[in-house]
């Protein structure tokens, strides 16, 4: 029996495979072509969106000036930089970056993310505790998450960070090895939002050592302010404003914690209670001392009041106090001893 020979290809027909091949790169070249062709819609948007920002500004009797503008960051970014930027307002108040650069994901436009480049100023025109404010870090940066309603949450983070402020009367320096700032609405309440601070290493020229400080608070109705829709300073102004649910503070054995509520006053100042619990009272006068005048009894009369009418208690473990910390008409005491002037925050 004779075996019939398999039929061969048509010269005129492909292989199946290189058929295959063809139309994976016909793929590859359509989804490049409209991934680019939406990169490059999205980033004029970027453009109109910033002519805009900049005419409002000045309408407004301000300015934003972004210096060396560059906007670019394809195929998978937008990213604005700026080389310096600074922006100023009506009342003559005005800030200056040495770098900005702001980052979008361009398959997640709501995700931003801002590096800042130093040093940092700050400068007011109007009354305020210092004439003009200096930074600087070793790297800063901020991640924003948005929805519709506007910011859903936010995280800064700063290293090694260097802040002077210079006034008439003094100068002022700290440092941080790390400085970190949490922000977004309350899962609990969706019209409030949850701020949580975090300084660590914490350099006082005055103070021997180093200090820890933390917070966490919860700002009445904040959620409009974080979605931009809410005045802050009407928020603040609320009684019981901001709820401290902790706040801690260490420094060379002595050991802080309160819990409270604030708000601003009428004119600006810090006002409310804060029940104050604190641990190693007996270091009180030597931590003080360098930040009342040579000679001052303040420090002792301090300590000797938190240990005397203090209401025995523990932290983490160690013998404490606690006493009220009130800020009342522009005077922070303890008990019924003034320790500090407030002056106007805004």
């Amino acid at each position: 029996m004779t075996e019939t020979p398999a039929p061969s290809p048509s010269p005129t027909s492909p292989p199946r495979s290189r058929r295959r091949f063809w139309i994976l790169i016909s793929l590859v070249v359509l989804v490049i072509g409209l991934w680019s062709a939406y990169w490059t819609v999205a980033r004029g948007m970027a453009v109109d969106i910033l002519r805009n920002t900049y005419e409002v500004a000045e309408t407004e009797g301000g300015a934003l000036v972004c210096g060396a503008q560059r906007l670019g960051g394809y195929p998978f970014r937008f990213e604005l930089e700026c080389q310096p930027f600074e922006a100023r307002d009506a009342q003559g108040r005005a800030g200056a970056l040495a770098g900005l650069r702001v980052i979008a994901l361009a398959y997640n436009p709501r995700h931003v993310i801002v590096e800042a480049d130093g040093p940092a100023t700050l400068r007011f025109d109007d009354p305020h505790p210092f004439d003009r404010l200096s930074a600087d870090w070793t790297s800063a940066r901020a991640s924003a998450r948005l929805v519709e309603a506007g910011l859903r949450d936010a995280d800064l983070f700063i290293e090694e960070p260097k802040i002077s402020g210079i006034s008439a009367d003094a100068a002022v320096s700290l440092a941080a090895s790390r400085a970190t700032v949490h922000a977004r609405r309350s899962p609990s309440v969706p019209e409030d939002a949850d701020f949580a601070l975090r300084l660590a290493g914490l350099a006082v020229p005055a103070l021997e050592g180093a200090a820890e400080i933390s917070a966490d608070a919860t700002l009445a109705g904040g959620a409009a302010a974080l979605a931009g829709r809410g005045d802050w300073m009407s928020l603040l102004r609320q009684d019981e404003a901001v709820r401290v649910s902790e706040l801690r503070a260490s420094a060379s054995g002595v050991n802080l914690r309160a819990t409270g509520t604030l708000f601003l006053d009428a004119k600006g100042r810090l006002a409310g209670t804060l029940p104050l619990t604190v641990s190693g009272a007996d270091k009180l006068p030597a931590l003080l001392a360098p930040f009342f005048p040579e000679g001052s009894s303040v420090p002792t009369s301090l300590a000797g009041a938190v240990i005397g009418f203090g209401a025995p208690t523990t932290l983490d473990g160690a013998p404490a106090v606690t006493v009220p910390l009130r800020f009342e008409a522009g005077v922070a005491r303890v008990g019924l001893i003034p320790i500090a002037s407030l002056p106007p925050m805004f």
